[in-house]
């Protein structure tokens, strides 16, 4: 399914907004850069973006 060019500027609006709240809440840039390639390693390694990030249900 394609993704529309829209649907790709919203979600990096979205994103950009995210970083700028954690850092303007005292989250190191350098932890964001952390966060974002251990994802991006892990969403590259699988082949897709898990709908669960390492959550069970107990």
């Amino acid at each position: 399914m394609p993704v529309e060019l829209n649907e790709i500027e919203k979600a990096e609006v979205e994103l950009e907004q995210w970083l700028v709240e954690q850092a303007e809440n005292g989250i190191p840039e350098v932890v964001l850069i952390g966060l974002l390639r251990d994802y991006a390693d892990d969403i590259e390694q699988l082949g897709y973006v898990p709908r669960m990030w390492g959550h069970t249900d107990h």
